[in-house]
């Protein structure tokens, strides 16, 4: 009695999934209902005969739908596939430090594009992909600026795609998670270090502790990046020394952080994720257009002095709560740079092998504020659904050898450092996938002695006294 009221249970539910399967999800279950069918067989319930008339069924009928004309390879248990069209005004204006300094005098307005397409990858063996495509070659910028394709002069030129993201990643083991490529960034930061925009290149590692030795009440991850920045032929017959190292070796950023979260009580989350960021130092002799708004090389510096001079402890983190049933995120975020005494006599110098940055003429003369970048700020409301709206300010302070220019926020105060000032956006859901933002950024120096009597401009921002954008955005993610 108990077998055959089993019996009829495995019947029952079977049917509802099959029925179910083509209501929602028509004919998707082909692939998947084998199990199914092979244990209604087994029970007696279905001839082997009649199981498969269901199947070659359910297959005929899921090559009609769109999903079942894409075909997949065995070996990949998931695809998803998504991103995002981003219509953009920009008008943003720039004044300098000297009054007659009229070549860092700017004012611009501008419409821009972005498109950016992912696919990701769940394999077999605990393996997983992924690439990105995007519009624009810049590092720090997917933005297309409108009638500015080709360079050619004819009207409506059509844009390049590139390469944004291409890795691949194993998880080993439960916890650890290994990935190489050019992919999305694994630390925890605001833009005040890294802009959102740059998914590195190179390896990292990550290791959830919390899953290693099942924590309680507490998530601890360890994440570390060697980065890949210039890639230098180390055999060159030219090989020079200097400040002590060798000009032709590979390029690296390293960084390791500890990211720690913990629910304080049943309203506060709370996230601190320490971490050191430093560089081999070595020259970078191009990095496939990827300087940031070409402030480097463009303000009086060398783009090959680019990984010289940074130790950088960093400690950003948040407070999660609500505040009136809405969302809401305290942010912060330090930079502290222990060789940023060595990093401002990159500034204003024109130093070579045969003459050492101290006998250069008007060196850059160190500040306390130069070493020291902070941010501080917070997020109210978040921006998923129709209708769903959010306010982000913060302030913040770079000091002139604070953080590297080369990847922080391309948009604040065109990534200039020796600034402070302050960042605005208010979004609005007008869709489930469609938004609009509009943000205000305003920064101005810090130290106003360095746009002028120096032999070469003073670094990142020194020759620009104040600098202020405007920003629309219509946003939608597909």
């Amino acid at each position: 009695m108990n077998r055959l009221l089993s019996t009829y249970r495995l019947f029952g539910i079977g049917a509802l999934a099959l029925t179910a399967s083509e209501v929602v999800r028509p004919g998707l279950y082909a692939q998947d209902n084998g199990a199914l069918l092979d244990a209604l067989v087994q029970e007696g319930v279905l001839k082997e005969s009649r199981a498969e008339e269901i199947r070659a069924k359910l297959t005929r009928d899921y090559e009609k739908t769109s999903a079942g004309k894409l075909k997949l390879d065995g070996s990949i248990k998931e695809l998803k596939l998504g991103g995002d069209i981003r219509l953009r005004y920009q008008y943003a204006t720039q004044d300098a430090q000297a009054p007659t300094d009229l070549s860092n005098v700017s004012q611009s307005s501008q419409y821009r594009l972005r498109l950016r397409v992912n696919a990701d990858y769940k394999l077999s063996d605990n393996f997983f992909a992924g690439f990105g495509l995007a519009t624009t070659q810049n590092n720090d910028s997917n933005n297309q600026t409108l009638a500015n394709g080709n360079g050619s002069g004819d009207y409506f030129q059509n844009y390049n795609i590139y390469i944004n993201k291409a890795f691949l990643g194993w998880t080993p083991f439960n916890g650890v998670t290994l990935v190489g490529g050019k992919q999305p960034n694994p630390f925890y930061t605001t833009d005040l270090v890294w802009d959102a925009d740059i998914n590195p290149t190179g390896f990292t590692e990550k290791i959830d502790l919390h899953k290693v030795f099942d924590f309680t009440g507490l998530e601890l991850s360890l994440v570390a990046g060697q980065l890949n920045v210039a890639d230098n032929n180390e055999a060159s017959a030219n090989r020079t020394l200097r400040r002590g190292g060798i000009t032709n070796r590979d390029g690296f950023i390293y960084e390791t952080q500890l990211i720690a979260s913990a629910q304080l009580n049943a309203q506060i989350k709370a996230t601190l994720a320490p971490a050191f960021y430093w560089t081999n130092g070595a020259s970078v002799n191009g990095n496939g257009g990827g300087a940031a708004n070409g402030t480097v090389g463009t303000d009086g510096w060398a783009t090959t002095d680019a990984l010289q001079g940074l130790k950088l402890l960093l400690f950003p983190g948040d407070l999660a709560f609500k505040v009136f049933g809405q969302k809401t995120k305290v942010q912060w975020d330090f930079s502290y740079n222990f060789d940023g005494v060595e990093r401002d006599t990159l500034y204003g110098k024109k130093a070579t092998p045969t003459t050492p940055t101290s006998a250069v003429t008007n060196p850059v003369k160190y500040s306390s504020t130069d070493k020291l970048a902070w941010l501080f700020g917070f997020q109210i409301g978040e921006n998923k659904k129709k209708g769903d709206w959010s306010l982000l300010a913060n302030y913040r302070q770079v000091g002139l050898s604070a953080i590297d220019p080369l990847i922080n926020d391309s948009d604040w105060s065109s990534s200039y450092t020796n600034m402070s000032g302050y960042k605005t956006t208010l979004a609005y859901n007008l869709g489930n996938a469609t938004s609009l933002a509009l943000t205000y950024q305003y920064g101005e120096n810090l130290r106003r002695d360095l746009g002028a009597g120096l032999n070469g401009a003073a670094g990142p921002g020194s020759k620009s006294n104040a600098v202020q954008i405007f920003q629309a955005d219509v946003n939608v993610k597909f």
